[in-house]
């Protein structure tokens, strides 16, 4: 398995290898250490009666050479000595023994003899004893080395069987564990280590099943949970919607009624009772408006509206609403600009046209008196369309808070505007439905801006839709 074939190199490497190796050399030194030994005791055993074989020669007259060198030979046959020979300093020559054939060893020493010329004995040792003495040396030190290669293969069997099957083993309940399986663990024979890691690993695998079987029901009663919770969500968004449906569709009809009548008692009236109902005409005008603004939200929850993407421009985009984003710009003296009008889009023309009513006119009642900036910009394959004014601007933690439904800053002049905190939750909603996001980005006492992407329009059908001429109603509020 892949742990054996990784770990066990590395555990013979790091623990048998440097023991086999340290065995190994400690034998050959042991066994070149004999062998210098045996053949130092020869060499010095020859050197010591070649001494003493030569003291005696030394001294003229006290015994005859021959009688010398045939004791000397006599009590070496021990140490294998075959021959010993004396060379006197006339030329003379006494032997003792026949020289050797095989593969012997001569050892000499001089003799000087009351200060006359250099005479020199010599002693030829056979040498095949010490010979086969260092090759059983080295024979015995083989088989040690034969001896200690075993034990280290012996060991690297051991660590396979006992240490890195019972860890494969191990190493596959962890798997099983890990990927939400239940491990069938081996109960072979395994140190008491492993016996335990096992036994860890049974009860873990216990331990892991139960969580399973209790995670499984807490998620089936989440689920119910979720369900039933996602059912009333649904079943009070369908209420809510057509709640407001139904509340807007019976105010507005007593609403114009109050509107034509009050359009018909404005005749002929003092000035006091024209202002009278002037008060009351603004008043129906809001709620008339509040009113459209619910039922636009209800309309938008509900799912009803659906997306029909076309081709259009920018300046198609730009006079839809004009003539009404002029007229509110008028009341509040806001100066309002429009750039980029040549860039050419592709979406819901009538949705991404209220996306940006609602946008633009959300800006000019928060710059009175100001400058809003309406441009189309091209941003990679999309177009980006900005709603710039230079109002008092929005601190970073209340501009997640303005798409919120009813949410308005700065309550005082919002009231006066008679804004009702639902224009920008209905952009939100509008942008979803177009498949993009509303950005904004905004400091206060620096203005904001607003904008969202459309894509641009393909290439083929920019090129196969003929040029389109702006409506007569369009021409005229340019």
């Amino acid at each position: 398995m892949e742990p054996r074939a990784q770990l066990l190199p590395r555990l013979f490497i790091d623990v048998v290898l440097p023991s086999t190796i340290a065995a190994v050399a400690l034998i050959l030194a042991l066994c070149v250490q004999q062998s210098h030994a045996l053949a130092e005791r020869v060499d010095s055993t020859a050197s010591l009666r070649l001494a003493r074989l030569a003291g005696e020669l030394d001294v003229p007259g006290e015994l005859s050479p021959q009688i010398a060198l045939d004791r000397t030979l006599q009590e070496g046959q021990a140490d294998r000595v075959v021959r010993v020979e004396w060379h006197g300093a006339d030329g003379t020559l006494w032997s003792s023994g026949k020289p050797s054939s095989s593969d012997g060893t001569t050892y000499r020493s001089e003799v000087r003899p009351h200060g006359t010329a250099t005479s020199w004995v010599s002693m030829q040792v056979d040498t095949r004893p010490l010979r086969q003495a260092q090759a059983m040396v080295w024979l015995l030190g083989a088989l040690c080395v034969a001896g200690v290669l075993v034990l280290a293969w012996l060991a690297r069997v051991s660590i396979r069987h006992r240490v890195l099957e019972p860890l494969s083993q191990v190493r596959y309940a962890v798997h099983e564990l890990v990927n939400g399986r239940h491990p069938q663990l081996d109960n072979t024979p395994a140190s008491a280590e492993f016996i335990e890691v096992r036994k860890t690993l049974q009860r873990l695998s216990e331990l892991h099943e139960e969580q399973r079987r209790d995670w499984s029901a807490m998620q089936h009663d989440n689920a119910v949970e979720a369900l039933d919770r996602l059912r009333q969500s649904q079943a009070a968004t369908r209420s809510k919607s057509q709640f407001i449906a139904l509340v807007s569709h019976h105010f507005r009809q007593p609403l114009q009624a109050l509107e034509l009548f009050a359009a018909g008692l404005d005749q002929n009236v003092s000035n006091e009772q024209q202002s009278l109902f002037q008060q009351m005409r603004h008043s129906i005008a809001s709620m008339t408006r509040l009113l459209d603004a619910l039922l636009e939200i209800s309309r938008l929850d509900a799912g009803v509206i659906a997306v029909k993407p076309i081709g259009f421009t920018a300046a198609e985009l730009f006079m839809r609403d004009r003539t009404s984003l002029n007229h509110e710009a008028a009341q509040h003296r806001v100066t309002l600009a429009w750039r980029g009008s040549q860039h050419q889009l592709h979406g819901d023309a009538d949705v991404a046209a209220s996306l940006l009513y609602q946008l633009a006119s959300n800006a000019i009642a928060n710059a009175p008196e100001g400058r809003v900036l309406i441009a189309a910009r091209r941003r990679g394959q999309s177009i980006r369309i900005e709603v710039r004014d230079n109002g008092p601007g929005i601190a970073v933690i209340h501009q997640q808070r303005i798409f919120e439904e009813f949410v308005q800053l700065q309550g005082g002049e919002s009231e006066r505007r008679g804004g009702y905190g639902l224009g920008l939750a209905i952009a939100e909603r509008l942008a979803r439905l177009l498949g993009t996001r509303i950005g904004l980005r905004s400091e206060p006492g620096r203005g904001s801006t607003f904008w969202f992407d459309l894509p641009r329009m393909p290439m083929l059908e920019r090129h196969s839709c003929p040029q389109k001429q702006p409506a007569a109603a369009w021409r005229e509020a340019s």
